[in-house]
């Protein structure tokens, strides 16, 4: 019986944690820079329906995630370049858990067609070179994400994107060894 319990109680438990915290699949995972990351959105964590607090819900196409692994002393900026037509990308920063309740600290949409920009040229903010987006504040150690989506009805409303990162993402290696 006491197994019995247990083991609902671990279903119960995943179950709600996964509705707000077990819905990003990564597309990469990046722990230095300066790094470019290609990628495509179509068909990727569909099952994300919101983002930024809520605030943000992709159109459904697909949304990709790149992990973003901070160490101490993070500077660093994003840029988003797509030149997809009929997607129009957005491009969300957030730390700590990849859950539609965690706060963005970057939340940009595409410049200007026919090469879309987040954030669009000149237009970044929170980061020493103005053509890329730095989470404001920057993060502390740990890990954050990249969320690359569309929040627009247009179609495809998804598509290919280079994700570009710069600055410093200072990881201190934890342990090393040598069998």
């Amino acid at each position: 019986m006491k197994a019995t319990l247990n083991a609902l109680a671990l279903v119960v438990g995943c179950a709600l944690a996964g509705s707000a915290f077990g819905q990003c699949t990564l597309d990469s995972t990046i722990s230095s820079s300066p790094f470019t990351v290609p990628g495509n959105t179509c068909g990727k964590n569909l099952g994300l329906t919101s983002f930024c607090s809520g605030g943000n819900v992709p159109n459904g196409a697909g949304t990709s995630v790149v992990q973003i692994n901070v160490g101490n002393s993070a500077n660093f900026g994003l840029r988003l370049i797509s030149t997809t037509t009929g997607f129009s990308p957005e491009l969300a920063f957030v730390a700590g858990a990849c859950s539609s309740l965690t706060a963005c600290t970057i939340d940009d949409t595409r410049g200007p067609l026919p090469q879309q920009t987040v954030p669009p040229p000149a237009g970044g903010t929170g980061y020493s070179d103005a053509a890329y987006d730095g989470p404001a504040p920057q993060p502390a150690p740990g890990i954050g994400f990249a969320i690359i989506s569309d929040l627009n009805a247009e179609a495809p409303g998804c598509g290919a994107y280079t994700l570009e990162i710069i600055g410093t993402l200072p990881v201190k290696l934890q342990g090393f060894s040598v069998q």
